[in-house]
């Protein structure tokens, strides 16, 4: 990997992926280009130039580092983390993948005698993992030219933890935490382990037989202390990784069935509810219902509400009819990523597919949401129902219920999806169609205005 090679193919990739009004021209990117290679070849750059900003989520508030745009720092970033995916080969975590599977061996349960499921959860992940240690640890053991280990060495001397954010960070965290499920599935292995799935922090471990909550705690933490917390490596900031306690959930379905309780665990963002009993023949069967959890409702009901509070401000009934819309349906664009076209999918429906095969199952407050929220919120803002939605409910475009099961999308590719005549006709009716704008652009400036980004 020719370093100036790559800057230049990194800052041509990075120009791209800027709206069109914010890319560089051609004279531009060159001086960009020339200064950011100065910069490198006479050592001009300092990770520890990176910017904090925290992002407030909820109740809780994120904590991100980045550098800035076009710099020599990001650029290097970047280049560093590309150099460790060509050693590493590591396959990051795909959600739709293991939710899928997820759903699959949850179907091999329902029938099962006894079975005990895990959930677990690491404290600020991210933030926790020592860049410095990861590099000592793992990566000094790779071959790497000499000016890419001194680069390695300062980056991560520098930066210290792989803070969110950083291109790096998800790399280096997969790393460490590769070894993690390893060790862990190596140690489980004799205790009737039949499914594990790490996504970057959250864990869950189903196991075909009982295995007390204690010593899923045991095994995890021994773990964590053998692979995060090894006192051979000598660094000047430890890992700091810990189990999330207040994430962790232990069921054992046997007890459920003899306590005649049901209980519910959640797994990126899905949530599972089980209700097992046992019938005339001693026979243990789990019924499975499945939603989403209370805290993805909240979300996605301010949504809607931000929608309908700002109809209320403006009084736009076409762009509260094409919100709505866009907010009930699949989307689904390209973008062009430097010489290619990159396929992008937005909205609920893609985000919670598996609930497609499984409506007849859902839990009732998920259920309700589907099929009521943009009514309710309407409702609960004193608004009176647009003339778009007075027809029926039953097949409403504005039933995330309805849209889940006939699989509606708004698709934004020519020549299968909407055509340009169509689209312009959505444009004009939110005012923000220009006859001098291509398909491409048009599509961007109607995902901006509906609030579906781009």
């Amino acid at each position: 990997m020719d370093i100036n090679k790559e800057i230049e193919k990194i800052l041509e990739y990075q120009n791209t992926s800027q709206p069109q009004s914010n890319r560089k021209n051609r004279e531009e990117l060159e001086e960009i280009i020339n200064k950011v290679k100065q910069d490198y070849e006479q050592g001009n750059y300092d990770f520890k130039k990176s910017t904090h900003l925290a992002i407030k989520q909820g109740n809780k508030v994120r904590h991100t580092r980045s550098f800035e745009m076009f710099s020599c720092e990001e650029t290097l970033c970047i280049y560093l983390k590309r150099l460790l995916d060509k050693k590493y080969y590591i396959k990051y975590p795909n959600r739709n993948e293991y939710i899928h599977s997820l759903f699959d061996i949850v179907s091999a349960l329902r029938n099962m005698n006894d079975f005990v499921i895990f959930k677990f959860d690491f404290t600020d992940f991210f933030n926790s993992v020592s860049s410095e240690y990861v590099y000592k640890k793992y990566i000094s053991q790779r071959s790497f030219e000499r000016y890419q280990n001194d680069l390695l060495a300062t980056f991560v001397e520098q930066t210290k933890y792989a803070y969110a954010g950083l291109n790096t960070s998800n790399i280096i965290c997969e790393i460490i935490a590769n070894h993690f499920d390893e060790l862990l599935s190596l140690k489980l292995q004799d205790q009737g382990l039949i499914f594990y799935r790490r996504y970057i922090d959250d864990g869950i471990l189903i196991f075909n037989k009982r295995i007390s909550e204690a010593d899923c705690y045991r095994v995890i933490n021994e773990v964590i202390d053998s692979v995060f917390l090894d006192n051979s490596i000598l660094v000047s900031k430890k890992c700091t990784t810990q189990l999330n306690m207040a994430k962790t959930k232990y069921i054992s379905v046997f007890d459920l069935a003899n306590n005649h309780n049901s209980d519910c665990f959640d797994f990126l963002g899905y949530e599972f509810v089980l209700t097992p009993s046992i019938d005339n023949h001693n026979k243990l069967t789990t019924d499975f219902k499945f939603g989403i959890t209370q805290k993805k409702i909240d979300k996605y009901t301010k949504r809607v509400d931000d929608i309908v509070k700002k109809y209320k401000k403006h009084n736009d009934i076409e762009l509260l009819r094409h919100q709505l819309k866009a907010f009930c349906c699949r989307t689904v664009y390209q973008i062009p990523r430097y010489k290619t076209l990159v396929w992008k999918t937005k909205g609920f429906i893609a985000n919670y597919q598996e609930l497609r095969y499984r409506l007849d199952q859902l839990t009732p407050s998920t259920e309700n949401f589907m099929k009521n929220i943009v009514y309710s919120v309407i409702s609960a803002n004193a608004v009176p129902t647009p003339y778009f939605l007075k027809s029926s409910r039953d097949e409403s475009v504005y039933s995330l219920y309805n849209n889940m099961e006939k699989y509606r999308t708004l698709l934004f590719v020519e020549p299968i999806g909407i055509n340009i005549d169509g689209l312009k006709k959505m444009c004009e009716q939110l005012g923000v169609w220009d006859c001098n704008k291509d398909y491409d652009s048009l599509v961007r400036d109607y995902l901006i205005k509906v609030g579906v980004g781009h």
